[in-house]
């Protein structure tokens, strides 16, 4: 093993100043202004309509009680990171159920820079079930709009006879992929009427407006994300919807098309483009550190691995994997090399991360995958401490030999699970362990010892030997 150094260098004078990200906020306008939608619990999130919302994002509380609602769709606009979405979907569908979304999940990636991923070890990612409507539990069909908050567990439920729907289906995946209901949009009073007085009353919040986000493209009947003529209806042979004169023609199709409209495509391209960009965080913004959080290092190599395979990314299908084992040099090369150095000289988590992905669009992989886009510009950092990939690489290496060998922990693929990089491994024992040994003084071969030894310590490796 290489005899490298990690040094702690002396604090040097940066400019730290406090930036405070502008984010975009929904408020959902009632309609009539007394009303609110009728919300439910589900796991950690609260079910309006057919929209799972984290309780941030409604503005629970007095605020809540008293006054229209408030959703913070934040900055990236509830689009996934870099546009890549682990999935899975639960047993209980049908082969037709099964097929037909993974028909939909194909059909939204046409136009729009997303792919979909079936996930392997990723914390963060879309799961697809079948739950049945319950007394507490009213609506079968419902998802989560988008991934409003980094590292979740983001749910899509096609309960009872929704994954029957083509409609259906392709409706509550474009909430996962962070749209709202079109007939929700600010504008919606342009182009239609609600006859609130043949409203369902449990239901007439269901018709707020949102207001605060900015509208994409011109109104559209077509939709997917549209409600059909008479949702909600007291007398079902009444409209609840009634377009205004100019756009009577779209008065029976509109909520009925099977797949999303061009406009729809359009909308989820821009969403997702839109997060390639400079970043805002251009200076330190936190004191300098010698520790590091593993929770938050397992999220920056799960953004790495989305990265290598976004669509405007590195393009790579599998990532950091190469042949199904991990690409060790891509891990050390912008974590250890770039993000970890950005985070000990002062930049927060999201700043650090921005750096790495601006590093890897300077790089020629990158360019030669990108040829219509623009690299972007790192913010400069000075890092307090200074890590050696060469180290790292090497005692990655180590790890992974370790997890396979027969005085070790016997797993066959190593650091590997289901193809995907194993990052909790990474991160238990790379970070956890090796690191902090080092950045209290320790040799690597003494840093390597006590990584060796805490893994003989688990129950995993007692019962394997």
């Amino acid at each position: 093993m290489r005899r490298s150094n990690i040094v702690v260098g002396a604090l040097v004078a940066v400019a730290v100043v406090s930036l405070k990200a502008t984010q975009p906020v929904v408020q959902l306008r009632d309609q009539p202004a007394s009303t609110r939608p009728a919300v439910s619990p589900v796991d950690d999130f609260i079910l309006v309509d057919d929209m799972l919302l984290l309780p941030e994002q409604l503005g629970l509380g007095d605020r809540f009680r008293t006054q229209a609602f408030v959703i913070d769709y934040r900055q990236r606009l509830g689009a996934w990171d870099t546009g890549v979405i682990p999935y899975e979907i639960a047993e209980g569908f049908t082969a037709a159920q099964r097929d037909r979304i993974l028909a939909s999940l194909e059909r939204w990636t046409q136009v729009a820079p997303i792919v979909f991923v079936p996930r392997t070890t990723q914390s963060a990612y879309l799961t697809i079930t079948r739950d049945t409507a319950t007394a507490t539990q009213p609506s079968a069909c419902f998802s989560a709009v988008g991934q409003a908050r980094r590292g979740i567990v983001v749910r899509t439920n096609l309960g009872d006879t929704c994954s029957n729907s083509a409609h259906t289906v392709a409706h509550e995946l474009g909430h996962a992929l962070g749209l709202f209901h079109e007939h929700q949009r600010a504008d919606r009073n342009d182009y239609l009427s609600i006859d609130f007085s043949n409203v369902q009353e449990n239901a007439v919040g269901n018709f707020n407006l949102i207001t605060g986000i900015p509208l994409i493209g011109p109104y559209d009947f077509d939709s997917i994300m549209h409600y059909t003529r008479s949702t909600f209806a007291i007398d079902s042979s009444k409209p609840t919807l009634i377009p205004h004169a100019p756009y009577q023609r779209f008065s029976t199709t509109m909520g009925t098309l099977p797949e999303p409209s061009s406009s729809d495509h359009e909308v989820v391209a821009f969403l997702y483009n839109a997060q390639l960009r400079e970043s805002t965080i251009r200076t330190p913004t936190e004191a300098v550190r010698t520790t590091f959080d593993r929770a938050e290092l397992l999220l920056a190599m799960e953004r790495l691995h989305a990265f290598y395979m976004s669509r405007y990314g590195l393009q790579r299908p599998q990532g950091l994997s190469i042949d199904g084992r991990p690409d060790f040099l891509g891990i050390a090369q912008w974590i250890f090399d770039v993000y970890l150095a950005a985070r000990s000289g002062g930049y927060s988590a999201e700043g650090a991360f921005d750096i790495v992905i601006a590093a890897i669009t300077r790089s020629d992989e990158w360019r030669q995958k990108n040829p219509g886009r623009a690299a972007l510009t790192p913010a400069a950092f000075t890092p307090f401490i200074s890590f050696s990939r060469d180290e790292f690489l090497d005692v990655l290496n180590r790890l992974d030999a370790f997890y396979r060998a027969p005085e070790g922990l016997q797993r066959r693929d190593g650091l590997s699970i289901s193809g995907g990089p194993d990052f909790l491994g990474i991160a238990a024992w790379i970070f956890d362990v090796y690191l902090n040994q080092r950045l209290s003084g320790g040799s690597p071969n003494a840093a390597w010892a006590a990584t060796e030894n805490s893994i003989r310590a688990t129950d995993e490796w007692r019962r394997k030997h």
